[in-house]
């Protein structure tokens, strides 16, 4: 169950399955989990397609808890192109995929920042960086902190099949070919 606010006067709400048998006028007892992997993730998300959703998926699975940085517009054109979506379009896409417990912006390619904060609010927890193992550099970004707390750096296997660019190429070459060009 996730707790969610209502925008109209900030009370906190849990929603119910259908078919949790749990019936009208029952009374519940809510504890919080513990929390024992916070898994971190971070992505730009511009045009997401399903190598994007692999790797939430996989931090999903790995942790109790997973937290994904969704990088400002700043942060993705300081390394690449410009993002055809803005900021906050990106993030609330993240955000309403039911395999991301909570999305954070992160204002650099290194989310150091974002896995120190995350480490304060569960220093008991093992704190799980992921990412695709198309990073050639190294370190990876994060991971010098990541190993002196004792987490851990998970990488998926990079999807060849889709990026980005190989989305924007294919539509840019249909558009020629079709414009005859």
């Amino acid at each position: 169950m996730k707790v969610w606010e209502n925008n109209s006067n900030g009370q906190l709400h849990v929603t119910i399955p259908k078919n949790s048998g749990i019936k009208k006028d029952d009374w519940v007892k809510i504890e919080k989990k513990k929390i024992n992997r916070v898994v971190y993730s971070f992505i730009v998300g511009d045009l997401f397609h399903y190598g994007h959703l692999r790797i939430l998926e996989k931090a999903s699975q790995i942790g109790d808890l997973h937290i994904c940085g969704v990088l400002t517009n700043r942060a993705v054109e300081s390394y690449k192109r410009k993002p055809i979506q803005d900021f906050k379009e990106r993030a609330n896409l993240i955000a309403h995929i039911n395999i991301v417990d909570k999305v954070i912006s992160q204002d650099s390619r290194d989310p150091t920042d974002n896995l120190k904060k995350i480490h304060q609010d569960f220093p008991m927890a093992k704190l799980i960086l992921i990412h695709g193992d198309d990073w050639k550099d190294s370190p990876f970004p994060g991971e010098p902190f990541i190993t002196s707390i004792g987490g851990e750096l998970v990488k998926v296997p990079y999807y060849k099949k889709l990026s980005t660019t190989k989305m924007i190429n294919e539509i840019k070459r249909r558009v020629e070919k079709k414009q005859g060009l």
